[in-house]
């Protein structure tokens, strides 16, 4: 593919595309084939045939096109100029808008001085001058030194992160080399997905870190956002966004992730949309209310101009004041319009048109007659159609075939949709231009584009059902003529025009481009269009006689696989289902297809997903023994059956997607098996397998550069330290994940984050910071739809109030999250250690021999250390000797671990064999144990372990009485006690205040 952005290599302005596609090194490239490329990247260059020329190498001459384009000035020093879409507007509309360009003025100041970065979103019904307020806005911040970038929406006519690619496309194409080298250096060439114009000034970029579309799609997040970042620590930016109410789901996504974004910037975003198109469903209306939610983002809604407001345009049009005369026509404007800025304008024009008024040689407003013997148009709409009947009946079918094709339109494809030559056409368009209908785009040669949306609309919904479906038949045609096999970003608009122009013989057609659409999407990293567009197929699929199973089943894939990185929770039913429909078909390809899209890892927390399992399995049963996909089939297997099946069972899929996986020597499918496999197999007996696998799995990703694999090998290696009481390792792990969790700002990777740094603090002693942390946690886990946010934020309260000791209170929560999550074992044990807190032995009494009687039989999983700590509590505080022996047995191998999971910290298993052993009288060995668990808790500096220790230890050695034990518990209690004082330990206080008290007695 050749790249007009390179010709400037050629030191010319002026190059010949035949001189290019010669030199190029497959040397096949023709004119025509360039004339295809510029039309399906709607180039900014103006292309002039010049006849045929002989080439070398081949036998005929080839017809040849000179290209030619105002050079880019990238000197250092030299600024990005204003884009050419705010330079076009006009001011008369700014008439009676002072309050407004005060508001836009004085936030571009904040903005400016540093004060951080804000959204000012207008909001109005059509007409009102909102893109004109913008535009006035961003022209007066240009001229005050601010970096100004643009992008717009067109109705129906959205391509992935359109709003974005078109402002940053500005920025790059006029940038220095350094500037973007800068950028590059730190973000590779992730921006290149969104701005291919990057890939041209720098051929050689590094390909993406990011090793699936989940994380593509963050990285591409925090590259956009770095690069504002960076323009804005020389000079302000001000980020243009206009007719939101149109925008693509993704460009939305990308502006709330800018919007939450912690970084310094210096960014004013403005935006516009039309409050009036805005139905419940729409997904502006989601963008919206998140954006309220952020600091800095405010709303101006416009509505019509006062009578004042009337008369003040008016005088603004004419130059001069109104007469007697032109201030009764001004209030008959009003009462008419609403004081709609367009449709005043609109009706003076048609007025004037008309001959009913006009302007004096002193320039003041006159009329021909009485105003009110002079019938008003009833609408908008009736004026712009009589203004376009006034240029002829050939001109209403050129303009309404253009408003078929969207607000902004090309001359190449009009011309082959009109079938009139390009000259006539643009006869007929200047004659709009000149009335104001149309304008060509500034440094667009051959784009036009509509004055006004309303324009458009007019002439779109006027036509007639069957004169715009027949209109968006040639519109596609048009468009496949012109694209070729290979329609790029155009892809969306040929789905959309096939949709439209949809007769039975058409059907294949719009089948085809809408799955092609959805294809794209999702490999733009735009999963909410792709729903858009794989639904659209679906439909579309299931009218026909005989619909194709094999092709329905590719775009449920397709719609699943979009739905489940969008968040929608139907994702999952609608895999299962057609991985079913695959396997009947016996379509093993399509089987796997479907059960590794239905990736959520295990669906319900302490729960095993039947239906999941049994897909994958059956998947098993199909894939060849050494099959690629199999090491990935089987780690999902494995970590689906993280609770209730046998270890054994886990630790042979883990081995042998391990064994395959490295057989593979693909660093990619190695990390995504350690990953999966990592919690499955966090248990006890494999805790140094889980240590080598998750140092394995970190230095793999970090080799790889995927950010998004790496967060999750360094949780998982993070919870594989912590239970080996390696603390420095711990914090190091936080550091990573906290600076992935900044860079990415995926909601997902933000919860897990913020659960792990409330865990800390949990092991660090200090329940305020804990409970701040899972409040954070939980509410981005809730908004994010994460089905297990309330659960891991009630294991993380039980942990908070245990240490505050008022874990009594939660008696009744608890026995609910229990019953919720029967397969989480911690929670009832955590039942029976409030039922002691709350001086309910008999309770807790019970819950412990029901406990002995099922064997001490706890599944062995992640939890199982934190289970059996939870019970070794309640049966020391009940003086449960028939239970502490054998709980003393089972815990005493793993004597040097704390007991930790992730979500919850239970402290060193050292202190409750210390406890054990001293309900059974064994206390020289809880002496011995006591000591270690100190040493540990002071070590990590786990303070409210360290006093719960020193309390235990305390209390033994008053039991014991052997010489000296007195003077030490003594010693111990006292600083048990001013430790719970000082920290808020409030169960230890009181024990340890009995204790001292006993000891003084």
């Amino acid at each position: 593919e050749v790249s007009i952005e390179h010709s400037e290599h050629f030191g010319d302005p002026v190059v010949e595309a035949t001189e290019l596609c010669a030199g190029c090194a497959e040397g096949q490239i023709l004119a025509t084939d360039m004339v295809r490329l510029m039309a399906g990247r709607r180039s900014r260059h103006v292309c002039r045939p010049v006849g045929p020329r002989h080439l070398p190498g081949l036998p005929e001459p080839v017809q040849t096109i000179e290209v030619t384009w105002e050079p880019v000035d990238r000197t250092v020093g030299s600024r990005v100029p204003l884009p050419g879409r705010l330079s076009t507007r006009t001011a008369v509309t700014m008439v009676g808008r002072e309050n407004e360009i005060g508001e836009l003025a004085a936030a571009f100041k904040r903005v400016e001085s540093g004060q951080g970065r804000e959204a000012l979103l207008i909001s109005g019904e059509a007409g009102m001058g909102k893109t004109t307020l913008l535009a006035r806005a961003a022209q007066s911040a240009f001229d005050q030194g601010a970096c100004v970038l643009f992008g717009h929406c067109e109705e129906d006519l959205a391509t992935p992160y359109q709003l974005f690619a078109e402002a940053l496309s500005h920025y790059v194409t006029h940038a220095g080399e350094q500037q973007l080298l800068e950028h590059v250096q730190e973000h590779g060439g992730e921006l290149a997905r969104l701005v291919p114009a990057l890939g041209s000034r720098f051929p050689d970029l590094p390909t993406s870190r990011a090793t699936d579309p989940d994380t593509g799609r963050y990285v591409l997040f925090a590259a956009v956002v770095g690069l504002l970042a960076m323009i804005s620590r020389s000079q302000p930016v001000v980020l243009v966004l206009d007719d939101l109410q149109w925008a693509d789901s993704a460009s939305l996504q990308l502006l709330r992730h800018l919007s939450a974004s912690e970084q310094p910037l210096r960014v004013l975003v403005l935006g516009s949309y039309r409050n009036s198109r805005l139905t419940r469903s729409h997904p502006l209306l989601e963008t919206l209310a998140a954006l309220r939610r952020q600091p800095g983002v405010s709303r101006i809604d416009l509505s019509g101009l006062d009578e004042q407001g009337v008369v003040s345009l008016m005088e603004a049009a004419a130059g001069d004041s109104l007469d007697d005369a032109g201030a009764s026509l001004a209030r008959a404007l009003f009462r008419e319009t609403d004081g709609n800025p367009f449709f005043v304008s609109e009706m003076l024009r048609h007025l004037n048109e008309t001959g009913k008024i006009y302007q004096d040689d002193a320039g003041h407003w006159t009329t021909v007659a009485d105003l009110g013997d002079v019938a008003l148009p009833d609408s908008v709409r009736e004026v712009i159609c009589s203004r376009v009947g006034r240029l002829g009946q050939e001109a209403e079918r050129v303009l309404s075939d253009a408003a078929v094709i969207g607000r902004d339109f090309d001359l190449d494809v009009l011309a082959r949709t009109t079938e009139i030559s390009e000259d006539d056409l643009i006869d007929v368009l200047d004659a709009a231009a000149a009335a104001d209908l149309v304008y060509e785009l500034p440094g667009v040669a051959g784009r036009y584009n509509f004055a006004h949306a309303l324009i458009r609309h007019t002439l779109y919904v006027d036509m007639g059902s069957t004169r715009r479906a027949r209109g968006h038949k040639r519109v596609a045609e048009a468009l496949e003529d012109l694209c070729g096999t290979n329609p790029g970003s155009r892809i969306g608009e040929l789905a959309r025009h096939w949709v439209a122009a949809t007769q039975p013989i058409e059907l294949g057609k719009a089948i085809t481009y809408s799955r092609r659409a959805g294809d794209a999407a999702l490999q733009s990293l735009a999963p909410h269009d792709a729903v858009r567009y794989y639904t659209q197929a679906l439909d579309l699929a299931g009218r026909g006689d005989h619909p194709d199973p094999v092709l329905r089943i590719d775009l449920a894939i397709g719609l699943g696989t979009a739905q489940r990185q969008t968040g929608d929770p139907a994702f999952r039913e609608r895999l299962l289902e057609t991985a079913h429909r695959a396997a009947d078909l016996g379509d093993t390809k399509r089987l796997v297809a479907a059960a590794m899209a239905n990736d959520r890892g295990f669906s319900v927390l302490g729960n095993v997903d039947a239906d999941k399992v049994e897909i994958l399995e059956l998947a098993l049963g199909r894939l060849p023994e050494y099959h690629p996909d199999r090491a990935l089939v089987l780690a999902k297997l494995c970590e689906a059956l993280t609770y209730g099946s046998p270890l054994e069972r886990r630790q042979a899929l883990a081995d042998e997607a391990i064994a395959i996986a490295e057989a593979s020597g693909d660093d990619a499918t190695i990390v995504r098996v350690l990953n999966d496999i990592s919690y499955p197999l966090l248990v006890p007996q494999l805790l140094e397998q889980s240590l080598s696998h998750s140092a394995d799995a970190m230095a793999r990703a970090e080799r790889l550069g995927d950010p998004v694999l790496t967060f999750w090998a360094a949780s998982q290696r993070h919870t594989a330290a912590a239970c080996s009481g390696n603390i420095d390792e711990v914090d190091r792990c936080l550091e990573i994940l906290g600076e992935l969790a900044a860079q990415l700002n995926q909601p997902t990777l933000n919860w897990r984050h913020l659960i792990m740094r409330s865990t800390r603090a949990q092991l660090a002693g200090d329940p305020t910071r804990a409970e701040e942390l899972a409040n954070e946690a939980f509410q981005i886990g809730n908004d994010g739809g994460e089905p297990d946010a309330a659960a891991l934020f009630g294991a993380q309260m039980m942990s908070v109030t245990l240490q505050r000791g008022t874990l009594g209170e939660l008696i009744p929560l608890i026995e609910q999250v229990a019953a919720e999550h029967p397969g989480v074992t911690p929670f009832m044990a955590a039942l029976a250690m409030a039922h002691v807190e709350n001086g309910q032995i008999d309770a807790a009494c019970g819950l412990l021999q029901t406990f002995f009687a099922s064997g001490l039989d706890l599944p062995v999983d992640a939890t199982w250390t934190i289970g059996m700590n939870c019970y070794a509590e309640a049966a020391i505080e009940c003086r449960d000797r028939t239970c502490a022996a054998p709980m003393l047995d089972r815990l005493r191998p793993w004597a040097d671990r704390l007991s930790y999971s992730g979500v919850s910290a239970a402290g060193p298993v050292n202190h409750v064999l210390a406890g054990l052993a001293s309900v059974l009288g064994r206390f020289d060995e809880a002496d011995a144990y006591f000591v270690q668990s100190s040493e540990l808790s002071t070590r990590i500096g786990a303070k409210f372990f360290l006093a719960r220790t020193n309390l235990a230890w305390g209390r033994m050695l008053v039991e014991r009485r052997a010489p000296g034990d007195l003077d030490r518990a003594r010693d111990l209690l006292a600083k048990a006690h001013g430790a719970a004082v000082a920290h808020g330990y409030g169960v230890i206080e009181r024990r340890a205040t009995d204790a001292l008290q006993q000891v003084a007695g």
